[in-house]
């Protein structure tokens, strides 16, 4: 919700195919769904044959129409598109606030509203193309004690440094989420279980590693983590894929803490 997206050349395609322009991995939308076509000062927009249909303004399009500024666009029967004729800064502005409500304020991560979306749009996709996809959660060991022992201000300040760290250990492609309180997510596109297990052993090492100072103290933390995939779940769906990595977090947990949990 929210994201922006820049119209570039004369044709841009809208689809679910990996090839299209401009990708929407809604199952409501079809393969090539619809090209927007610059003539002119303006884009025009065109149905491609598209089970679902494109409207704008709530009319269905057939043949051509030509698109004003603040005209909604829908794209089957759930993705909404307005277009909108902008300059620079309100294109930084409206980016700024896409960035600001998908992120979590305190640790720069996203937030967990931005996770939930976007693993269900991941395992859409990889349930057509049948690739790989794995989830990695990850909680801080004792944190209770942190805050009881050092208050909030440092318990804040680990949470800042983990994300920081784990920030740079992750692809471009991959997400890493506040999932709630000390616990962080991981969303890894095509990795398998090993090579999930293998990031999340990165992310246990590189906590364990950090060296968190709060008012001349050095704070030590740990975490305990556990791994699933998609591909492991029967239902293959967003539920099922976080409970089993809770699952395994907590098993973590039980065997001693510190340690990764992948089956």
């Amino acid at each position: 919700m929210g994201r922006v997206r820049i119209l570039e050349g004369r044709e841009v395609l809208v689809g679910r195919s990996v090839e299209s322009t401009l990708v929407l991995t809604d199952d409501g939308v079809s393969r090539r769904h619809a090209l927007f076509t610059l003539d002119g000062p303006t884009y025009s927009v065109r149905d491609l044959g598209s089970a679902n249909g494109t409207f704008v303004q709530g009319v269905r399009v057939v043949g051509t129409r030509v698109l004003a500024d603040g005209d909604q666009i829908q794209v089957g029967p759930t993705a909404l598109l307005r277009y909108t004729v902008t300059d620079e800064d309100q294109r930084a502005l409206l980016e700024q606030l896409y960035a600001t409500s998908v992120t979590d304020a305190l640790t720069g991560a996203r937030n967990r509203e931005y996770m939930e979306s976007l693993l269900a749009s991941e395992i859409s996709y990889a349930k057509r193309h049948g690739s790989h996809l794995a989830f990695v959660l990850f909680d801080l060991d004792h944190f209770k004690r942190i805050n009881d022992t050092h208050g909030h201000p440092a318990g804040d300040a680990v949470l800042i440094a983990v994300a920081a760290a784990i920030r740079d250990e992750v692809r471009k492609e991959d997400a890493l989420c506040r999932y709630g309180g000390e616990e962080f997510a991981l969303v890894l596109r095509d990795i398998d279980l090993l090579g999930a297990r293998a990031m999340g052993e990165r992310v246990r090492s590189v906590i364990e590693g950090l060296k968190v100072t709060h008012e001349g103290q050095e704070i030590p933390v740990t975490a305990s983590v556990g791994v699933a995939i998609l591909k492991e779940v029967p239902e293959a769906n967003s539920v099922s894929i976080v409970r089993l990595a809770d699952q395994r977090l907590y098993r973590a947990k039980e065997l001693g803490r510190n340690r990764v949990v992948s089956a």
